[in-house]
């Protein structure tokens, strides 16, 4: 899904929002299992195109704990700022100076993954927005119990280190564990 700018990029303080409704399908290694529905809106602010918007899914995610394959509702918000002079500059066959990609937030490669010539490309941002906006190590539920093997391990002793665990539980009194202190 694209979102065309040519409107907005000729006319500062225009906008445009558009409606986003989709079904469910997958987002590069993001796997929708609900359809996608939220807005998105592209402003021109003069100096840059501001885009916002909101989105919403169920998408597939792994447990943190016991690695099975989980929906999770998502809400996600959809933020991106670019220079209009970037659209120019591409528009005109230019490379962009490095002092605008110092003052921006995305570099002009981050910049290029979002947006093609004057159209943005609503997919990727959603993508990125799924990516960022997600709990890094996800639960299926808070009580998850984590892998069955886990429950199930015993540690082996290693009788090397039996010494150090009799010392460990030796009374603070006991001669043999207590150490020396000399002064």
């Amino acid at each position: 899904m694209y979102l065309d700018l040519t409107d907005i990029l000729r006319a500062p303080g225009t906008s445009v929002q558009k409606p986003i409704d989709t079904a469910p399908a997958s987002l590069d290694d993001i796997e929708l299992k609900a359809p996608l529905e939220g807005w998105v809106k592209a402003t021109n602010a003069r100096q840059n195109v501001v885009i916002s918007g909101e989105a919403s899914t169920t998408i597939v995610q792994e447990c943190g704990r016991c690695l099975e394959a989980f929906d999770q509702p998502i809400e996600v918000t959809l933020e991106a700022v670019a220079p209009v002079s970037f659209f120019l500059s591409r528009l005109n066959g230019t490379v962009e100076s490095d002092e605008h990609e110092m003052q921006n937030e995305l570099t002009a490669d981050e910049l290029a993954a979002l947006f093609d010539a004057h159209t943005l490309d609503v997919f990727e941002l959603i993508r990125q927005a799924i990516v960022l906006q997600t709990p890094i190590a996800p639960l299926c539920s808070p009580d998850c119990p984590g892998l069955p093997e886990a429950a199930n391990f015993q540690e082996e002793r290693d009788e090397r280190w039996g010494a150090l665990a009799n010392w460990q539980r030796a009374a603070p009194g006991d001669s043999d564990a207590s150490i020396d202190n000399r002064n």
